[in-house]
């Protein structure tokens, strides 16, 4: 939106000085005044200047100074005159210079300056002296990524002249039908005048006119208001994949004619007449949209509609402000498209008008995030949480692409009812058509308001992949009330950051100095990236970047798919938040690296992030067991020779059209011809919302001698007379020999604990006796194993909380946060593993690793599985032989029994497990 007439953007001559110093350097604006050397810590005060000329202005005519935005508190000069204050760095304000400036005459324009005070070493620290605290403002989530919040002018400053009276509010609202409602606010004195209004199609052709007088005052509490309600001819509604927008333009009229003559404004014959009688314009696009809660299921124009966006943080590491300009975020927005995305949460910040005109122009759905995290709720934070608030969703409202709002972000209960209820009331009522909820991620889950104020669930489900089902579970009780059901952040996997190729691309980020001075904490808990090469270099990982790298790509798709797959095959699911955006100093999980490249192919991605997607269910076991019934799960990616595989596929239905479905199937080894196939045509009509079975890809597992991976594809089109929509998605599968144990000569099995008790099923000669040539296989550490391998005996050591013995443990997540390395050790045998950790692992997923750092130097170990932290660059391991006196130990903490969370149900249910425990036998038999 702009004001009457934008006399000149002052964005050139810019100075800036600490306050307390006398040493002006030139600063940009837009821009932030960290570039020019003030420490990132600093919260100032710091002072801006420049100097225009005063515009000629006619009587009766304002002069505004416009301020995009400014971080945080701001007091504003016209020649050593204060003008004005604001205090809140998201929002846009006018001060008004009219009485202080004399038209012709070069003024000085000095702005101060002060931001949230950064903290001095993490979330819960005491802060740095400041006048506002950053737990005490809205400053976001910004202040947690890169350890502080950027300060000054961060947007663009304009001179703006209106008449006596101008426009302080513009609302509009249209619906698919074409009812386009417009209510304008005034603000300033005198005669009310007119509002004309003009609105124009898609086309640019004009499509409704209206000229009323300005009555009573409006919805904000301020001066006269004016409300058309006009009905659009033709009317084109505004979608994702069809976003139309219409143009509004309302210009305040004197109430009399032209300056300096008699006559009222309804002389004027046209309202193309009044150009040179304005007082004040404003210039909206709006789009023809409703959107709506039905149950589990949001509507667009009525039609079910699933988000899928990306979590962006406001975080651009070339620039630190929340401003990269519009060239930016539209090729941003473009690529994100590509993948299939179809939104984006403004996550605890507030962009730039031209952001929100970018994603309604391309169909990108928006969630708006008041920036409340963390908060310490002083009188302070109250007061400017109520005003701040409402700025922020009146500069929101009027873009049909923003449909989602939340007031704050995993909320504890510092924030009572007392703050939220009446906020939610206030912010329901200034935004129309679209949801609200008070906490994204619940108030359940991090211990705030339970009484919640929600149009819609949310919660933020950061799952290990074996531990996900039950969580969803979990989180959707049966007897809740219906109500749509979305993940405001989930699903995010930190890749390896190989600094050597940060490097080579120019001078290293501020962020991995290791110098506090040019690198302080501030408000990060991860706070490791300085310390990566030392620790790199040190466990001998420092000149495998391009491998650790390659590897964690490939498992933050691989995470991705199946959470996003997961996901959308339960009906009562409406959509999700993808964390991230792109890498940040405490983060890597980004689909974008710090060199601003894509680590994703958009194609693939798109498979499983779609409006149509096909993910796998899998048949339903049980087991009888202490005397009841449980879950049997199996495991879904690893089969014996010889077994039955019966993969449900399963679409969910997310486009905008219902159709006829087809497609087909197949399962085969690479490049050979597949040796199962199948086709479903027609599978009847399926209608957009819903999710259900098109087929069972059934086929026997082929006979083998060695593993071999294949992989099962699928090609699905759902089709309408003159449209077609496909997605094809494709699986990992692996086979292995049906009796992996039949050579594996004499087996030993300590396991009091009962782990393995059921090794028997697959290894029938197991027996209990260590004799000296027995390979033991044991879940207890004994004297007894000690001695049988120091002595020269063989064994496995399968590691949990209760095994004791010298092997530290420390708990970590298995698939989050780490990269998994394979390292070349004989005891693999023919294992598949590629070089890297896929799905053939799910069933031994662990939530414990090994330090082995404190075993006796002369034990000589050699990893077989390593774990590199990606946020740490520590490193651990999953399993590693150790030389134990004149025997060889295997130690592993991997779940070769599985039994957690959708697991498979023990050893003879764990193929891949199985197989892998049958190569260490064998290594260890014949070493």
């Amino acid at each position: 939106m702009a004001l009457a007439r934008t006399h000149q953007r002052l964005s050139d001559g810019w100075q800036v000085r600490r306050v307390g110093t006398t040493d002006w350097h030139p600063v940009d604006v837009p821009g932030c005044w960290e570039d020019t050397g003030i420490a990132k810590d600093d919260p100032g005060p710091v002072d801006y200047r420049t100097s225009f000329v005063v515009p000629d202005l006619a009587p009766g005519e304002r002069l505004w100074l416009r301020f995009g935005a400014v971080s945080y508190a701001c007091t504003v000069y016209v020649d050593e005159q204060s003008v004005g204050e604001h205090v809140g760095m998201w929002d846009a304000f006018d001060v008004e210079v009219t009485s202080a400036v004399r038209p012709g005459v070069r003024t000085t324009l000095r702005v101060r300056a002060e931001k949230p005070a950064s903290l001095t070493g993490g979330p819960d620290a005491p802060p740095v002296p400041g006048n506002y605290p950053t737990r005490e403002t809205l400053a976001g989530f910004l202040p947690y990524v890169w350890g502080h919040v950027h300060g000054g002018i961060w947007q663009d400053v304009s001179l703006v002249a209106t008449g006596p009276v101008a426009f302080d509010d513009v609302y509009a609202r249209g619906t698919p039908g074409g009812a386009l409602t417009v209510q304008t606010t005034l603000s300033g004195v005198g005669d009310r005048g007119k509002v004309a209004l003009t609105v124009t199609d898609p086309d640019g052709a004009v499509v409704a006119e209206d000229v009323r007088e300005a009555r009573g005052s409006g919805d904000s509490g301020g001066g006269p208001a004016v409300r058309f309600d006009v009905t659009l001819p033709s009317p084109r509604p505004w979608s994702p994949e069809q976003p139309h927008l219409y143009t509004v333009r309302v210009r305040l009229l004197p109430p009399h004619g032209p300056r300096g003559t008699a006559g009222d404004a309804d002389d004027v014959d046209d309202v193309d007449d009044v150009d040179d009688v304005q007082w004040d314009e404003r210039i909206v696009r709006v789009g023809l949209r409703t959107f709506a809660a039905d149950g589990s299921h949001l509507l667009l124009n009525g039609a079910p509609v699933h988000p899928r966006m990306i979590l962006s943080w406001g975080w651009y590491p070339d620039v630190l402000y929340a401003n990269p300009g519009p060239d930016r975020v539209r090729a941003d927005l473009l690529e994100l498209r590509r993948m299939g995305f179809n939104g984006v949460k403004l996550c605890l910040w507030f962009p730039p008008d031209y952001y929100f005109d970018l994603a309604d122009e391309l169909g990108m759905l928006v969630w708006v995030e008041l920036p409340m995290w963390l908060p310490h709720p002083t009188e302070h934070f109250r007061g400017q949480l109520d005003t701040e608030a409402e700025r922020l969703v009146r500069a929101a409202r009027t873009h049909p692409s923003v449909v989602l709002y939340t007031l704050g972000c995993e909320l504890s209960a510092v924030v009572g009812d007392d703050v939220l209820g009446p906020l939610y009331a206030k912010v329901k009522g200034l935004v129309g058509d679209a949801l609200v909820r008070d906490n994204s991620g619940s108030g359940e889950a991090y211990g705030g308001l339970l009484t919640e104020y929600a149009d819609f669930y949310d919660h933020h489900l950061y799952c290990e992949l074996q531990h996900f089902r039950e969580t969803l579970e979990h989180f959707a009780p049966g007897w809740r009330e219906p109500k749509p059901w979305l993940f405001g952040e989930f699903c995010d996997l930190d890749t390896f950051r190989d600094l050597r190729r940060l490097d080579a691309a120019g001078p290293r980020p501020w962020w991995v100095s290791g110098d506090p001075a040019v690198n302080p904490q501030g408000a990060r808990w991860q706070y490791d990236s300085h310390l990566h090469e030392a620790r790199l270099r040190s466990n001998g990982f420092w000149d495998r970047g391009t491998q650790l790298e390659e590897i964690s790509r490939k498992q933050a798709l691989l995470h991705r798919k199946v959470t996003l797959e997961t996901v959308r095959l339960r009906a009562d699911t409406s959509g999700y938040v993808i964390t991230g955006e792109r890498d940040t100093p405490i983060s890597t999980a980004g689909l974008w690296d710090d060199l601003g490249e894509l680590k994703v192919d958009p194609k693939e991605f798109r498979g499983f992030n779609d409006n149509l997607v096909v993910g796998l269910g899998w048949d339903r076991r049980r087991t009888w067991l202490a005397g009841g019934d449980r879950p049997a799960y199996g495991d879904p990616w690893c089969h014996p020779a010889g077994a039955l595989v019966r993969a449900h596929l399963v679409l969910a239905h997310h486009g905008r059209e219902q159709g006829t479905v087809t497609g087909e199937w197949s399962a085969g080894f690479e490049g050979e011809t597949p040796f199962a196939k199948g086709t479903y045509a027609p599978a009847g009509v399926r209608s957009p919302g819903t999710v259900g079975e098109l087929a069972v890809a059934e086929f026997t597992a082929p006979a083998m001698d060695r593993p071999r991976q294949a992989v099962l594809r699928n090609r699905t089109r759902v089709g309408t007379q003159g449209t077609t929509q496909e997605t094809v998605n494709s699986w990992p599968l692996w086979f292995f020999p049906a009796r992996p144990f039949d050579d594996a000569g004499a087996l030993a099995l300590v396991d009091p604990g009962g782990r393995l008790a059921d090794l028997p099923k697959v290894a029938p000669e197991v027996g209990t006796d260590l004799s000296p040539t027995a390979v033991v296989i044991a879940t207890r550490w004994s004297g007894e194993l000690d001695d049988h391998v120091r002595s020269g005996g063989r064994a496995v050591l399968l590691v949990d909380a209760a095994a004791g013995g010298p092997f530290g443990t420390v708990a970590a997540p298995f698939w989050r946060e780490a990269v998994k390395v394979p390292e070349p050790h004989p005891a693999w045998g023919d294992f598949p593993h590629d070089g890297w950790v896929s799905l053939q692992f799910a069933g031994c997923a662990t939530d414990l690793a090994l330090d082995l750092g404190s075993i006796p130097a002369e034990a000589d170990v050699s990893p077989i599985l390593r774990r590199v932290d990606a946020r740490t660059a520590q490193v651990l391991d999953y399993a590693a032989e150790v030389r134990w006196g004149e025997g060889r130990l295997i130690v592993s903490t991997l779940r070769l029994e599985g039994s957690v969370g959708d697991q498979p149900r023990g050893l003879a249910r764990n193929t891949g497990a199985a197989y892998l425990l049958s190569q260490w036998m064998g290594y260890l038999r014949s070493a």
